[in-house]
């Protein structure tokens, strides 16, 4: 292992449950900073990644996601990756939702 591999040290999560991947374009907005827009990239029971158009949330800030006709989720920043946030969500998905949106907003174009 090379010195700077020693100095960023890898590491996982545990996921409570599994990520499913999806585009999804959300209306995401923060306490700090108003609205930020966004696009989902995946999602699971306890959170989502979501590409931001406006990168401008930390870690610990609270979220307000809105997807199409669902009610809005809540969630906290967990970490933060140039324009891309994990967030968990205050209370779980159930996973019937998790699977519609999974289903109907597929990573790739239908022919």
């Amino acid at each position: 292992m090379s010195p700077i591999e020693n100095r960023f040290p890898k590491f996982t999560i545990e996921r409570e449950s599994q990520r499913r991947p999806l585009k999804a374009k959300a209306s995401v907005r923060s306490a700090v900073k108003g609205q930020i827009g966004g696009r989902l990239v995946d999602i699971s029971e306890q959170g989502c990644k979501i590409e931001l158009f406006d990168g401008s949330v930390k870690p610990g800030h609270r979220v307000i996601i809105k997807l199409e006709t669902l009610e809005i989720w809540v969630g906290y920043v967990r970490w933060i990756r140039e324009n891309v946030a994990g967030v968990y969500f205050e209370r779980p998905m159930h996973s019937a939702i998790v699977d519609h949106l999974s289903k109907t907003h597929p990573t790739f174009e239908m022919p």
